[in-house]
């Protein structure tokens, strides 16, 4: 006979994520453009921030609420080029026989802080050889991207 447990979930309490109290939400109507002889209060280098605010401002607000499917895809295509561009320029920095380090982007975590050197590229990964073949690396030869690594100094 197999006993089952009843699982009562808890009632879910508010969490407080920080000391500061909460920010005002100003209504559309008071939101304005600054001017670039106008900058606001907390701007002191000029429009930039007070563009990011009144964006910011007009999405909480719910005056975009018809275009948010335009600026989530706006800002993770974005997100995409920044990260292929950080990666590009990492794969720049590393060389077949450079000395690294895998950080902690790196999964499995017991890999984290494994040494190796760099031994040749497949597509857009880096190929390292570990130093101490380790888990299901017996081999200790392993595939990664280049920004889960770190050069070490020769």
């Amino acid at each position: 006979m197999s006993k089952s447990k009843n699982k009562r979930r808890r009632p879910s309490r508010p969490r407080t994520t920080s000391d500061a109290p909460p920010r005002p939400v100003q209504s559309p109507a008071e939101l304005t453009v600054p001017t670039a002889g106008d900058p606001g209060p907390g701007d002191p280098v000029g429009n930039e921030g007070g563009q990011i605010q009144l964006l910011v401002g007009l999405i909480a607000t719910g005056a975009l609420d018809d275009h948010l499917g335009t600026l989530q895809a706006a800002i993770s295509q974005r997100h995409r080029d920044c990260q292929r561009t950080a990666s590009n320029q990492a794969a720049a920095r590393l060389q077949i026989g450079d000395r690294v380090m895998l950080n902690h982007d790196v999964r499995p975590l017991y890999l984290h802080g494994a040494t190796g050197t760099v031994t040749g590229w497949a597509s857009h990964n880096v190929i390292v050889q570990l130093d101490n073949p380790t888990g299901r690396f017996t081999t200790g030869q392993l595939r990664c991207p280049p920004l889960a690594l770190q050069r070490l100094p020769e």
